[in-house]
């Protein structure tokens, strides 16, 4: 599988953190895999065989075919068969509403919904015409730039995020209304207006994402040791949001295909098969 991610231009990192583009063989049957919650929203372009992104919760189901979606607080599984291949973007918490679009949480939106049908088929014959590679990522850059509507986050929601992000989700709220200079209401109806969720809710996530990168670059054995590294009371809670979070326990996460969760923590398929990488 080829992967590579790619930073977009200066004015768009306030609104896109990266490009990303996947290239893979053809896939003779169905393969699924846990797509985990990372805090950000995204959108993916198929430009081989379309899949398809499933809500275990809700039972709803759409194609990965041209999408957006918003910030998750679940798993959702993707499946995929025959030719895939896609171009996408993982956004700053607040990206979508810097394109003027609502914060879609747990919810897809298809691209057409948003742009038409036909600007959609030709951003796909754009990206088809381009290699993999900067060129193609620059193109899916440049489609979105085109439909800013903003590019900065209020002040308090940028600094909010970044006192979560650089502590990897353990920090009070307290400490970050603090760090903000604001209320806890009003920085609870800025961050919600902006990212979709409150602050708290999105520690957990950010908290839980680096949890299972540390167990994607370690033995199964390690739950207990990094339960206690990312904040968790104990091996016990650790658990019980790995469960809420991705549907199944940690050690069938473990054991079953994770390329993707392995691919959003920057470690490659191979990486995350050896234990001892």
């Amino acid at each position: 599988m080829a992967y590579e991610r790619f930073s977009p231009a200066g004015y768009l990192r306030e609104v896109i953190d990266h490009v990303w583009l996947v290239d893979s063989g053809v896939l003779p049957e169905v393969r699924r895999e846990i797509l985990i919650p990372n805090g950000r929203a995204g959108l993916a372009v198929a430009l081989g065989d379309a899949g398809t992104r499933h809500d275990p919760v809700s039972g709803a189901e759409w194609p990965n075919a041209a999408s957006v979606f918003g910030i998750m607080t679940r798993p959702q599984v993707i499946g995929q068969v025959g030719v895939s291949s896609y171009a996408g973007v993982e956004f700053t918490p607040w990206g979508l509403a810097a394109l003027g679009l609502p914060a879609l949480v747990d919810e897809v939106r298809q691209l057409a919904d948003w742009v038409g049908r036909e600007t959609t088929a030709g951003l796909v014959a754009e990206l088809r015409s381009e290699p993999f590679g900067q060129a193609r990522a620059d193109r899916l850059a440049g489609f979105l730039a085109a439909r800013m509507t903003t590019a900065a986050a209020p002040p308090i929601v940028a600094e909010a995020v970044r006192a979560i992000d650089e502590l990897r989700g353990q920090v009070a709220v307290a400490d970050v209304v603090r760090r903000c200079a604001t209320s806890y209401s009003t920085l609870y109806r800025v961050f919600r207006q902006n990212v979709g969720i409150g602050p708290k809710q999105y520690a957990e996530i950010i908290r839980y994402y680096h949890f299972v990168g540390g167990l994607l670059g370690g033995p199964a054995d390690a739950a207990a040791t990094l339960s206690a590294l990312h904040g968790y009371y104990d091996q016990a809670h650790a658990a019980r949001d790995f469960k809420r979070y991705t549907g199944v326990s940690a050690t069938s996460f473990l054991a079953v295909q994770n390329g993707i969760a392995a691919l959003m923590h920057g470690r490659s398929v191979q990486d995350a098969a050896d234990p001892d990488a």
